[in-house]
């Protein structure tokens, strides 16, 4: 009778070529969409558009102007407060305001010198190192022309033959998109490099390690052409895209490859390649969609990015796998592209992992339960956070220009809060209130400053607001309006509404949120304020909620999914419990080990849970089909000896691939890479040795048949 499977590689061999030319064409149109794919890592890509968060940050920002500033922090041999270097300052203020983009430009020429404490903030202890602190226009093209600006401001302060140093949130987001673009480029070059020497043990032939590259490569050019045609911008968890096609494509050339190799050499060519595709495009086809199961369960993410990978990824698996079946079944029309026919030492090495795990089942389970129980206890360590700095390394740019600025000038990122009055602001009681809550707060050592329109008022030291008299303060505020308007609007909105800045080093989302609560908790403000953090701090610290539930919607997605998938497939209650645990033990052997050594959960590996179940389900799948009338312990010896050798190949593939993202220069996704790869491996050893564990244990304890070596 004839199967789906010979149904379908029957058409496959029929209409071989004009599938590959129609494969091929699209390709080509892929590499024309491949010119318009750029790079961001803004605030901006992890929220929707219409994020009611995200909408009252860019109300703030057109109320009081950008809050994305850029310190440029500039040494030099005299010190800045000399009548010599005052004057440099001015031009090199005014050269810096000239630059399209920029708003306004904060400098020690800039600040009446009245204002003593707000001077001594933009100059060193010794005062040979000051600052200028540079504010961006609002507007999203902006981000376009940021990389742009910054070389802009390198260049004027270059000019003046001193060397510069930039801080900001824009300058790390400046430093990610570099690292993605130049570190995209390193991984994929890597890899491929990696794939080709590991392809060439495996084959022992040129030709059929170049299909399979082919078959990949043109995988990996329909997802990423697709990606850049619908408007994304790659970023610091999407770059790893193209490595993830790539890897997960080779494994279905691998299993191809390797089972028409197999056959009879005495049919012809035609046989040979229905037999051998026929034998695998059903356990390829199953491996293929629970993988996409995997990346599809991102797409319940709250955050677009996630979301971004888990579309792309699917849609980079399913090409993958169409590719391969197509690509490599029209090269398989000439021996020439098969791999050397011989029995690997791979095999071998399968078949003894499992006849050991079967022959001691009892102590084979009981090791996993122990790793089990470690595990656990690694998962209770577990935190999330993220840390846009801390992606980069200690010997960025970025990083150092970044510590030189808080060593010589202090903390410099603003934290910022709103104070909205339901009647009139005004009042002595309130303003009191308020230059209390800035005084207190500035005594903690995490804080370098304060700024506010109390701070502006220029009072004597220690003087409170309500001393100075409300009729002297409403005066200084209209002179204020008439001759500095702008400064006005950057610290109020309407006559209800102040805007309270506190500078504090750039750190972690989970620290910043610990700030703002602690800075909170020491406002004790009259009744009828109402106090609100605002800017750019709460949408940051928001990441660190949405790495938890991306991780828990994700995961309980793609396990729905590939239980159902599963389920379709092998019809058998008893193969899905098998699987279970299988599958369960890499997940939570990665996710303890992350515990146990300190690595968060952040907004790379927020996906890792899902992308590891929807890896580790492939060898699983291949092993537990049925093999009829064999039952299940003789049919996971007959799958150990037909394709253990393969999933073996394919895993050291599989984990090869992810451990070049160790190479990043983002670390999180150089320890996405790492994990991935660590999974991998726990997942072969897991489906060769608990798989028969369990099954014997299932069976009480009984010696399954042995079974047929497979070819």
């Amino acid at each position: 009778m004839t199967t789906v499977a010979d149904r379908t590689t029957g058409f496959l061999w029929k209409y071989r070529f004009l599938l590959s030319a129609v494969i091929l064409l699209v390709a080509l149109l892929a590499v024309r969409e491949l010119e318009t794919l750029s790079v961001s890592n803004s605030l901006e890509i992890w929220y929707p558009r219409d994020d009611p968060e995200l909408l009252s940050y860019r109300k703030f920002q057109d109320t009081y102007g950008s809050d994305e500033i850029i310190v440029v922090a500039v040494r030099g041999e005299v010190p800045f407060n000399s009548e010599e270097s005052i004057e440099l300052v001015a031009a090199l203020t005014d050269r810096l305001f000239a630059i399209d983009g920029v708003a306004t430009v904060t400098s020690l020429v800039t600040v009446p010198e009245s204002l003593a404490a707000a001077r001594g903030r933009l100059l060193s202890a010794d005062g040979l190192t000051t600052a200028l602190v540079v504010q961006m226009l609002v507007g999203e093209e902006i981000e376009a022309r940021r990389h742009g600006l910054f070389t802009e401001i390198r260049g004027v302060v270059a000019d003046f033959g001193l060397e510069s140093y930039l801080g900001g949130y824009g300058v790390v987001f400046d430093g990610l998109n570099e690292a993605s673009t130049t570190g995209a480029t390193t991984l994929i070059v890597s890899a491929h490099l990696l794939m080709v020497i590991l392809l060439l043990i495996f084959f022992r032939r040129p030709l059929p390690v170049l299909l399979t590259l082919v078959a990949v490569g043109v995988a990996t050019l329909w997802t990423m052409g697709l990606y850049a045609s619908t408007g994304h911008q790659l970023n610091m968890v999407t770059m790893v895209l193209p490595t993830l096609v790539l890897v997960i494509g080779i494994a279905d050339c691998l299993h191809i490859l390797r089972s028409v190799a197999s056959v009879d050499r005495d049919l012809d060519q035609e046989s040979r390649v229905k037999a051998g595709l026929a034998e695998v495009i059903g356990p390829c086809f199953l491996m293929t969609i629970t993988t996409a199961a995997g990346f599809l369960g991102l797409t319940a993410s709250g955050l677009p990015v996630v979301q971004q990978l888990g579309w792309f990824g699917a849609t980079g698996v399913l090409a993958a796998f169409i590719s391969s079946v197509v690509l490599v079944t029209a090269g398989l029309s000439w021996r020439i592209f098969e791999p050397v026919r011989q029995r690997s030492g791979l095999d071998s090495a399968a078949l003894r992992l499992f006849d050991a795990a079967s022959r001691r089942p009892r102590t084979t389970v009981g090791l996993f339960l122990l790793l089990g129980l470690i595990s656990a206890y690694g998962v209770t360590q577990l935190n999330s956070d993220t840390d846009s700095i801390g992606y980069l390394k200690k010997s960025h740019v970025v990083r150092q220009d970044s510590d030189f600025i808080e060593a010589e000038i202090g903390p410099y990122v603003p934290i910022e809060f709103t104070v909205t009055a339901a009647g009139e602001l005004f009042t002595p009681q309130n303003l009191d209130a308020i230059w209390e809550w800035q005084n207190l707060v500035t005594q903690a050592d995490e804080i370098g400053w304060s700024w506010s329109l109390v701070s502006a008022f220029d009072l004597p030291a220690g003087s409170r607001p309500s001393e100075a008299g409300m009729d002297n303060l409403l005066t200084r505020l209209n002179r204020m309006r008439r001759f500095s308007p702008a400064t006005v609007r950057a610290m109020m909105s309407g006559d209800s509404e102040l805007r309270i800045s506190f500078g504090a080093p750039i750190q972690s989302a989970r620290s910043v949120q610990s700030l703002i609560d602690t800075i909170t908790s020491k406002a004790a403000l009259p009744p009828g304020l109402l106090l609100r953090p605002a800017g750019y701090s709460p949408l940051y610290t928001r990441i660190v909620d949405e790495i938890v539930t991306s991780q828990l919607h994700g995961f309980t997605s793609a396990i729905m999914m590939i239980v159902v998938l599963l389920g379709l497939a092998m019809r058998s209650w008893r193969r899905i419990l098998l699987a279970l645990p299988a599958n369960a033990v890499p997940v939570g052997l990665t996710l303890g080990l992350m515990g146990l050594t300190g690595i968060p959960l952040d907004v790379a590996s927020a996906t890792i849970a899902s992308v590891i179940l929807g890896l580790v389900v492939d060898d699983t799948v291949h092993l537990l089909r049925p093999h009829r009338p064999a039952g299940i312990s003789e049919s996971l010896k007959i799958s150990a000896g037909k394709s253990g050798g393969t999933l073996i190949m394919t895993s050291i593939v599989l984990a090869g691939g992810f451990l070049v993202l160790g190479l990043a220069e983002i670390r999180s996704i150089a320890w996405f890479g790492v994990l991935t790869s660590f999974a991998v491996t726990a997942a072969i050893v897991s489906d060769l040795t608990l798989l028969p564990a369990l099954s014997r244990l299932g069976m009480g304890g009984r010696n399954p048949a042995r079974a047929t070596q497979g070819r």
